[in-house]
């Protein structure tokens, strides 16, 4: 399983659910340097699955997909902790990590479309 670095904007329930299914995680919100710029984010996800619901990464000119094991932005707003957690679980209990390596997913409740 890919290590998992969770955007410091994604509920820590994700990382519990993550954890719970066997994952590495890291979440940004509890790294010592929080609060850091996207590109020392995006330094630390790069190897990394990476989970944002920052529109910022979904720039593949700025932040290189292919330099991570994919990228899942949540595209819906207003998501609880549980429904965040519950989304991220599904798309990868449905997607093994060689569907969208290196790749960008755009994720919400209605579907994901890996671009």
């Amino acid at each position: 399983m890919p290590r998992v670095v969770l955007d410091e904007n994604v509920s820590l329930q994700v990382a519990s659910r993550l954890e719970a299914l066997g994952y590495e995680v890291t979440a940004v919100s509890k790294h010592p340097e929080r609060g850091m710029h996207d590109e020392a984010v995006f330094a630390l996800a790069k190897g990394s699955l990476f989970v944002t619901r920052d529109a910022h990464f979904t720039n593949p000119v700025r932040f290189l997909p292919a330099e991570t094991v994919g990228i899942l932005y949540i595209t819906h707003g207003n998501l609880r902790g549980r429904d965040e957690a519950e989304l991220v679980e599904r798309f990868l209990k449905t997607h093994p990590p060689g569907d969208f390596a290196g790749h960008l997913v755009f994720l919400s409740p209605s579907g994901s479309r890996i671009r």
